[in-house]
Parts: C-alpha cells; sequence; structure tokens
C-alpha cells in the first residue's frame, strides 16, 4: 500500500509524515515510534489496520526521512518530541494513538494533555517502572556510546531487548545503530538521561491526567517492560486495560508470526470500531 508524504513545519522542525488512507475509513490513528527507530517500524501495524484505520507515521526531527530536512545539531528533547506530537494531532485529527517502547514516553505527556480529537489510546512494551533489567541495558548502552564503541553498543540492544528478534530483523539493527552519527548518538544519550530523571510522582500525575481509554500491551516474556510492572497503572488511570502477548518479548509483533497475528488481533478489536471488525471479518 502507497503511503501519500508530506513534509510539515513544525516550530523550527521539518518532520517527514506518512499517511495511508483508505476512502470508506472515517477514523484514523496516529503512531509513535521508539528510540531512533522510523515510520519502517509499523510495517505490520499498517497491514493489519490500515482497512478500518487510515494511519498516520512520522519521524522525528533526526531520524529517518526526517533528517535530511533539518540542520545538523541541537538536541531534540522530550518536550519536544510532546510539542512535535501534539501539533500533528492538531493537524491531522486521529481518533486513537498507538505508541511503541519509549515512544510510550511522548504518548503519555501528550495524552496527559486531553488533544480533543483522541478517543482511545494503546501503548505497547511500556512501563512507568526502569526495573533492574532495562536499568541495565540503558546504564550498558549510555557507557558504550559514551566510550565511543558504538558496535558494542548495537550488539547489547540485540542481547537485550532485542534476544527474541529473528536473525535478520537484529542485524537490519545492529547495521543501523553501528552506523548512527554523532547527532543521533548524542541524542540516544540525552533521552536516557531524562528517562532517568523522572519520579513515581511524574508518572502519577500523567496518569492520573489521562482520561480516555487505554490499553497497555506487554510481551509475557519481555523483562524490560514487563506486563506486571505496568499494571501500577490501574491505580492512577479511570479507564486503562492490559493485553500480554504469549510468547512475545519486547518487540511483540517483529519476533515471529504468531505474535503478529495476536497483536492484530488485540488491536483491531481494542481500536476499531465493531460494526466494521464484524464486516472485515
Amino acid at each position: 500500500m502507497k503511503a501519500n508524504t508530506d513534509i510539515v513545519k513544525i516550530g523550527k522542525h521539518c518532520v517527514h509524515v506518512e499517511m495511508y488512507q483508505q476512502p470508506q475509513n472515517t477514523e484514523s490513528i496516529i503512531m509513535v515510534n521508539g528510540a531512533l527507530a522510523t515510520t519502517a517500524s509499523f510495517t505490520n501495524c499498517v497491514k493489519y489496520l490500515s482497512d478500518g484505520l487510515n494511519v498516520i507515521l512520522f519521524d522525528l526531527p533526526f531520524a529517518g526521512q526526517s533528517k535530511p530536512h533539518n540542520p545538523v545539531g541541537g538536541i531534540i528533547t522530550k518536550e519536544d518530541e510532546v510539542n512535535i506530537l501534539l501539533a500533528l494531532i492538531e493537524r491531522f485529527q486521529p481518533t486513537s494513538l498507538l505508541s511503541v517502547s519509549w515512544g510510550g514516553y511522548a504518548a503519555m505527556m501528550a495524552l496527559a494533555k486531553s488533544p480533543s480529537s483522541i478517543k482511545k489510546a494503546v501503548l505497547a512494551s511500556f512501563s512507568t517502572q526502569l526495573n533492574d533489567g532495562m536499568l541495565r541495558y540503558i546504564n550498558g548502552a549510555r557507557h558504550y556510546i559514551k566510550v565511543g564503541d558504538v558496535k558494542t553498543a548495537a550488539n547489547l540492544l540485540n542481547q537485550e531487548v532485542g534476544k527474541y528478534l529473528p536473525r535478520l530483523l537484529k542485524y537490519i539493527n545492529y547495521k543501523h545503530l553501528s552506523r548512527l552519527d554523532d547527532q543521533e548518538l548524542q541524542q540516544v544519550c540525552f533521552h536516557i538521561e531524562q528517562i532517568l530523571s523522572m519520579n513515581d510522582t511524574d508518572y502519577e500525575q500523567l496518569l492520573g491526567n489521562i482520561e480516555i481509554p487505554t490499553l497497555f500491551v506487554n510481551g509475557k516474556l519481555d523483562e524490560y517492560t514487563t506486563p506486571e510492572d505496568i499494571r501500577i497503572a490501574d491505580n492512577y488511570m479511570p479507564q486503562c486495560e492490559f493485553e500480554v502477548v504469549p510468547n512475545a518479548g519486547h518487540f511483540l509483533d517483529l519476533e515471529h508470526s504468531d505474535a503478529r497475528k495476536r497483536m492484530e488481533k488485540i488491536l483491531r478489536g481494542f481500536l476499531i470500531p465493531s460494526a466494521q471488525e464484524r464486516q472485515v471479518a
């Protein structure tokens, strides 16, 4: 399916946007990437949601197809990410939102501001708690990046959060991460520092301000954003649900076909209006 593309100017940044549209769809979804990921990471989601929802994807200014349109230098803060996301929501008026991994931080902060068009949200592979496994991974990655050993940092991703990925995706991850330039590496380290600086009170306030139905999806085998850790959200959010993908780790539907089928069922069941779902079935 071919996307319509555009470069959207938001403040001083230029953002590459892809829109997958079907004439019969009346609702749309915006998807928020994890750290340094690009629109390509949502290939599966586009395939199994685009017949019921128009899909909006974007690359942050330092990543993917946005990068050539932005000047070299400068750090994108978490607040910048939130402002970009809110501006895109205001422009395209999506009715739902899906985030993955570290994209959940910007998504959570944006949802806490109650953008009027968003009626439902899914936060996948997200946790408000930095457990021992995640701290081991991000501190290790930060160390190797700071000492200039980027290839070891790339291997660390595949050994830790990416341990259940197929060999081809591990190879693609390694090639992508080992070729990051200085600006991208500085962005990674800055992002890690921002996440480490957040505390429980920050999360409690943000989650408490999210009033729309929100679904958390985690992999049963994910040791870094575990299904158990995210259930603390139930203490603060008026409308939240939880789903667990069996035999899947942090990367969920990218890991194997059974996880992809399970994610498809979960997302369609939660996001696509029931009348449309029955028609598709």
